[in-house]
């Protein structure tokens, strides 16, 4: 691979970690749309470009929430009755999305996954809470706790059906649904994500078996030859992600995010 080539994935990997880390979202909404941007370029072909970046992005979003979980535990920041609690069926979603994603028209992929970018972009810069920290005083929740589990399964399927990691559907939810302290959501979204990311890998691995035209250095749907220099470039950077999330009140963090998730569902949206 040219050295110019290894060099924009290693760039695109540094964005996409600072943003696992930092807004707790995998890193996968921020992946797409620069891999659609930069995959072409390395030669992969039109016919499998959505499956593989999804596929691919399922393995980088379990590697930079895992760098970000490293460092929120050191914060104390993860819930791990959360995760406890959604992580079950989050695994089950995650393997559910794949395989609907490996028998979907990939320009219905790309078009759902910016319809969910939008709306989610708009209900957190709308609605989030703007509260500090803590309990979110004189917010309550609209569904009650023992919900959480659903919110798993439909946060994996999500996630692995869109290859983002779920964040982008999980975090709007706990905070807007569940009424779930701001402080603590990236943080434990991240550490769920890691469990939907390592079940979606292996299922677009197991679907992408056999089919043609991918790749050299692929394991079905998953680019190994662009999968490792994006890590390499994301791995240290979702870790300084997650000390600046440690760091920005819980306002301004909520009105990144959303500004981010807008921008990318314009673009894949109309241009």
């Amino acid at each position: 691979m040219p050295v110019i080539s290894i060099i924009k994935l290693l760039l695109t990997g540094a964005i996409a970690g600072i943003s696992a880390g930092f807004l707790g979202i995998g890193g996968g909404a921020v992946l797409t749309p620069l891999c659609l941007l930069i995959y072409p370029s390395l030669g992969l072909g039109d016919d499998n470009l959505v499956r593989v970046i999804f596929g691919t992005n399922m393995f980088l979003v379990m590697v930079f929430s895992l760098s970000a979980v490293l460092k929120h535990h050191g914060n104390n920041k993860i819930d791990w009755r959360m995760v406890l609690i959604m992580g079950p069926l989050a695994i089950v979603g995650s393997f559910l999305g794949a395989w609907a994603a490996s028998i979907t028209d990939a320009a219905y992929l790309k078009k759902a996954f910016a319809v969910l970018l939008a709306v989610s972009s708009i209900l957190i810069v709308l609605k989030g809470s703007t509260k500090p920290t803590g309990a979110n005083a004189g917010r309550k929740a609209i569904l009650p706790m023992h919900m959480l589990p659903v919110l798993g399964l439909v946060t994996g399927m999500a996630g692995s059906f869109l290859g983002i990691g779920g964040g982008v559907v999980m975090i709007p939810s706990l905070i807007l649904v569940f009424a779930y302290p701001v402080d603590r959501v990236a943080a434990t979204s991240s550490s769920i994500i890691v469990f939907i990311g390592l079940t979606g890998m292996l299922s677009y691995m197991w679907h992408g078996q056999g089919v043609t035209g991918l790749p050299g250095f692929s394991t079905g749907y998953v680019w190994w030859s662009a999968a490792i220099p994006i890590a390499l470039g994301g791995v240290p950077m979702a870790r300084v992600g997650a000390m600046l999330n440690a760091h920005t009140h819980d306002k301004l963090l909520q009105r990144i995010f959303g500004a981010v998730l807008l921008i990318i569902a314009v673009k894949i949206l109309f241009f």
